[in-house]
């Protein structure tokens, strides 16, 4: 029987993490005590934010606006080279919860120098990767090989079945934001795309960085941008915002989004509230039978985000 689609994701990424690939040598020591208590109060915010998840699901409440706190992202294990924090259940790590519609995986990855994920597979997954800061490189099984830096998107269709690494081949940290979103189906032929984009592209306005198999939301302030498509009804905007700077935008009804901020702060206005985010921490969007209007304005530093949007979970 062929495993499914999360089975084998889940085990590829579980063995990913388990077994570090390096281009230096090992000169790193055991995590610390700090550290592996870092990870243990993580996992407990992320338990308790599941929790209240599952009671609001429960009752059958719809929240227009949910917060997710950096410090309820469940840690990886610690290790020397690596350091992430995910949005959702990955790897045998319990987070606050397993998906949000088509959402599957947000991991905020920082790898150390010289090092990363070593070859491994997918299957049926729609993979992309955002660079935050330094380099990350790319090489798979159809001879693919780049190295992309800072605002630059890498995408991969894993499809019927693809080998690949990602790998910091600079000196400096790289930090990226690794997404993974349900196909429309499986067995979709395996691709890989990039798009290399400058500040300027996503300078208080909104990047339209991926597109998908829905329209596009009409929204104004949005840069079109050279959008590789998704096998999915999702799209994902970015934006490097001034302070001050507000972008006023709807989500249709029974469309949801994933914010994500990624530096600096911002605030998310609805008509009778207010949700502050800080570096790290994202928020969950839903329109349920009506349009939600929605107010995100930067913070006092700026605000660097991202905007996942899709169609609502049924």
């Amino acid at each position: 029987m062929q495993p499914s689609l999360l089975q084998f994701n889940l085990r590829t990424a579980f063995n990913s993490l388990s077994k570090p690939f390096s281009r230096s040598p090992a000169t790193g020591a055991a995590p610390t005590s700090a550290a592996a208590a870092a990870s243990s109060k993580a996992t407990a915010a992320a338990a308790s934010s599941k929790a209240d998840y599952t009671a609001a699901a429960a009752s059958g409440r719809t929240m227009p606006v949910t917060h997710v706190p950096a410090d309820s992202l469940a840690l990886s294990t610690p290790t020397r080279w690596l350091t992430s924090r995910f949005h959702f259940d990955f790897a045998g790590v319990t987070a606050r919860r397993t998906n949000f519609g088509a959402l599957r995986v947000v991991n905020d990855d920082l790898v150390t120098r010289r090092a990363g994920f070593g070859a491994h597979p997918h299957r049926n997954a729609e993979i992309y990767s955002y660079i935050v800061s330094g380099q990350l490189s790319h090489q798979d099984s159809m001879g693919n090989y780049e190295s992309l830096g800072r605002g630059c998107v890498q995408y991969l269709s894993a499809g019927t079945g693809i080998t690949h690494s990602e790998m910091n081949d600079g000196d400096a940290t790289c930090r990226f934001l690794q997404v993974w979103v349900t196909p429309d189906r499986t067995g979709h032929p395996p691709q890989y795309g990039s798009a290399t984009y400058e500040k300027q592209d996503r300078h208080n306005k909104l990047l339209h960085l991926l597109g998908g198999t829905g329209a596009v939301p009409q929204w104004s302030g949005i840069q079109p941008g050279q959008c590789i498509k998704l096998h999915q009804d999702v799209n994902v905007f970015v934006s490097e915002s001034d302070p001050a700077v507000q972008h006023d935008i709807t989500l249709a009804a029974g469309r949801q989004a994933y914010l994500v901020c990624i530096e600096g702060s911002l605030a998310v206005g609805t008509s009778d509230s207010e949700t502050k985010l800080s570096m790290r921490d994202a928020a969950e969007l839903v329109a349920d039978k009506k349009p939600l209007y929605l107010s995100l304005t930067a913070g006092e530093q700026g605000a660097h985000f991202m905007l996942i949007e899709m169609k609502q979970a049924l």
